[in-house]
């Protein structure tokens, strides 16, 4: 019997590799991909970022309306003044410390809150003693980024006895002593005329201004506009 022998022909095995034309299409989908995946990480972190800021800025609106309106509510009077800066309190020859104070319809950077102690003499024309003074001002930071910006800074003093009868502008702290001075707001811009404070009639103050947080590149902002008024 005739045996055939069959000849078995060694066919290529198909490999698991990819063709060019299959990987380009792989790249490009998975850039496609990773491309959506940033957006979306972007996305999220700055949605997170200015939500965070906006807080930020609701929390700081609230504490300093609540300080504010406490503060006011206590204080007998208030002076307000161009800046903290000024030369009011030592007036030029011919001017009076009276002559930089910012009345109806003015505004200013520096607001001065005033507590009188008992008058021993209320008949006389005698001012009754200052016992105390809470002063609320914006200082202007010239590297800010921003023009006509600045921190709002916060000065809390008991007037000793011996200079309890002296005029309100020689009892407001030096310039010197800025850097002990609590920090109240960040970043702020007057929106008062370009000033923080507006005199109302002499009666009330109204705060009108806006608070920054971050930098140039990610900026969270909103405004704050409010109204104070000392008991007299």
């Amino acid at each position: 019997m005739e045996r055939k022998i069959v000849m078995k022909r060694n066919l290529p095995k198909k490999g698991l590799g990819m063709t060019l034309p299959e990987l380009l299409i792989t790249m490009t989908v998975m850039g496609l991909v990773m491309l959506g995946l940033t957006r979306f990480y972007m996305d999220s972190t700055l949605l997170m970022f200015t939500t965070g800021g906006k807080l930020r800025i609701n929390a700081n609106i609230r504490e300093l309306t609540n300080e504010m309106t406490d503060n006011a509510r206590d204080a007998n009077h208030f002076t307000l003044y161009e800046d903290f800066y000024g030369t009011f309190r030592h007036p030029p020859v011919g001017n009076t410390y009276e002559d930089y104070r910012k009345h109806d319809g003015e505004s200013g950077d520096l607001l001065v809150l005033i507590f009188y102690g008992t008058d021993p003499n209320p008949a006389d024309t005698t001012p009754a003693p200052i016992v105390r003074l809470v002063g609320y001002y914006r200082s202007i930071d010239e590297t800010a980024e921003t023009t006509n910006t600045g921190p709002v800074r916060k000065f809390d003093m008991t007037v000793p006895a011996s200079s309890q009868n002296l005029k309100v502008e020689q009892l407001i702290p030096s310039v010197s002593f800025e850097p002990i001075f609590q920090e109240v707001i960040e970043l702020s811009r007057g929106l008062a005329n370009g000033r923080l404070f507006y005199n109302f009639r002499d009666r009330s103050i109204m705060v009108n201004g806006q608070i920054y947080h971050g930098n140039v590149a990610k900026r969270v902002t909103d405004t704050y506009n409010f109204t104070i008024s000392p008991r007299g």
